[in-house]
C-alpha cells in the first residue's frame, strides 16, 4: 500500500531574499508575500487531509552521509588549503547547517594584497558568493510522478543543473528506493511536459523536453487503459515553456489554450500500445477527443492568467487555482461538477508560474512517509 504526498516549496527557504532586488518587476516581487502564498496553499492542501512536505525539510531529515556528499559538492573555494577545514566542519554541524550550505551554494574568493600583510595575520581579503539553488521552489521541473514509479528528470537551464542531485537525494529518502528512470547524458527531461492523469498522459518534447526522453517516459506510461498522447509544440514560445502552461489534465477534463487546439505546427499522436507507433491525429483537439477527454478551450487572456496552470487534485473532483484565475475557471468547471479552489498566487506569476509548478506528487511506501 502506498499513499500520496505533495511535496511543495517555500521559496523563502532557497531563494534569499536580495535576489528579489533585480528582478525589475513593478511591482515587484515580495519574499514575504511569496511565502504567504505558498503557506496559504499548503494550509488548503492540509485541511483537505493531504500530507506536504518540503524539499528543504526532507533535505534536512537525509542520511547523514549523502548530506555531507550534497554540501561538499556544494562549496567552492579560491583557496585550496581550505577544504581539510570545511569537511572537519562538516563532521559535527546540524543536518539544517548543512541544508544551508546545499541550498546557498556559497563560494570563496581571495584577493592577495601584500600591503594588507604589512598590517594583518591576512593575506588576502575574502568575499563571498552564492549561487542559491533558487528553482527548488519548482518541484513539478525535477521528476514525474507515474504513480508506483518515479522519472528523475534533466533540466535543460545550465544554472538549475545542480538542483537534480538534490531532488534525487529527496526523493529516494522519501521512497526508500531509486528513481525507476533517470534521464540520459544529453536529453532533457523537465516535469512541467507531462500532465498525467488515471485515462490518459500528454507528453511534450522538443522543446525544454527532449523527445528521446519522452518516448521511454510514454512506455511506461502505456499500461492498462491508459492511452498517451505525444505532442510536439511547434510554436516554442519561451514565456511559454513546459506543457503545464497551456494544457491542465484532470481525470476527463482538459483545460487547453484554445490557439493550440487546432494549430497545424501542434502535432499530436495516440499511442494505445508500447509496441507501436501510435496513431497520429489531425489536431490536438481531435487526439483529446480520440481518448474521451472533454476539451475546454482557454483564451490568450485566460492563459495569461495562468488558468492552465492549475493543479487537479488526485480526486478529480476539485482543482486548485489563483485568485487571478478563479473568476475564469469557476464558470467553466463548476458546472461539470468539479470545485474550483483558489490561494493568491500573483508573486509566484511574476516567476512564470502559478500553482502546477510548485506542485509534485509522490506515492510513498506507507512505512517510508514522513510527516506533514
Amino acid at each position: 500500500m502506498s499513499r500520496i504526498v505533495f511535496l511543495m516549496q517555500d521559496p523563502g527557504e532557497v531563494m534569499p531574499a536580495e535576489m528579489a532586488l533585480f528582478m525589475g518587476e513593478d511591482p515587484p516581487y515580495d519574499p514575504g508575500c511569496a511565502a504567504a502564498e505558498s503557506a496559504a496553499l499548503k494550509e488548503v492542501l492540509v485541511s483537505r487531509g493531504a500530507e506536504c512536505l518540503s524539499v528543504r525539510q526532507l533535505l534536512t531529515g537525509a542520511p547523514r552521509e549523502a548530506l555531507v556528499a550534497l554540501a561538499a559538492a556544494a562549496v567552492g573555494t579560491d583557496d585550496p588549503g581550505r577544504r581539510p577545514g570545511i569537511r572537519a566542519a562538516f563532521d559535527s554541524w546540524s543536518g539544517d547547517d548543512l541544508a544551508d550550505i546545499v541550498i546557498r551554494q556559497p563560494h570563496l574568493r581571495t584577493y592577495a594584497d601584500p600591503q594588507l600583510a604589512e598590517i594583518s595575520p591576512d593575506a588576502s581579503y575574502e568575499s563571498y558568493e552564492i549561487r542559491p539553488l533558487f528553482g527548488l521552489m519548482f518541484p513539478r521541473d525535477h521528476y514525474v510522478d507515474l504513480g508506483d514509479a518515479v522519472a528523475l528528470g534533466r533540466l535543460r537551464r545550465q544554472d538549475r543543473a545542480r538542483e537534480t542531485g538534490v531532488v534525487r537525494t529527496v526523493l529516494e529518502q522519501l521512497r526508500g528506493r531509486p528513481a525507476e528512470l533517470t534521464t540520459e547524458e544529453g536529453h532533457w527531461l523537465e516535469g512541467g511536459d507531462a500532465a498525467v492523469s488515471p485515462r490518459v498522459a500528454v507528453l511534450s518534447g522538443g522543446f525544454r523536453s527532449s523527445p528521446e526522453a519522452m518516448d521511454r517516459l510514454r512506455r511506461l506510461l502505456l499500461t492498462g487503459e491508459r492511452a498517451v498522447i505525444s505532442v510536439h509544440d511547434g510554436r516554442r514560445r519561451p514565456e511559454e515553456f513546459h506543457l503545464d502552461h497551456w494544457l491542465a489534465l484532470g481525470h476527463d477534463t482538459a483545460l487547453v489554450a484554445e490557439d493550440r487546439l487546432d494549430d497545424v505546427e501542434v502535432s499530436a499522436v495516440v499511442h494505445r500500445d508500447p509496441d507501436e507507433p501510435g496513431a497520429a491525429a489531425k489536431t490536438l483537439r481531435e487526439a483529446l477527443h480520440a481518448t474521451g477527454v472533454e476539451v475546454i478551450p482557454l483564451s490568450a487572456a485566460q492563459r495569461l492568467l495562468f488558468a492552465a496552470n492549475s493543479f487537479f487534485l488526485p480526486d478529480g473532483q476539485t482543482v486548485l487555482t489563483s485568485t487571478a484565475a478563479h473568476k475564469e475557471l469557476a464558470p467553466l468547471l463548476e458546472p461539470r461538477g468539479i470545485e474550483v479552489v483558489s490561494v493568491p498566487f500573483d508573486n509566484h506569476h511574476k516567476l512564470f508560474g502559478s500553482i502546477h509548478c510548485a506542485l509534485n506528487t509522490v506515492r510513498v511506501p506507507e512505512e517510508e512517509s514522513g510527516t506533514s
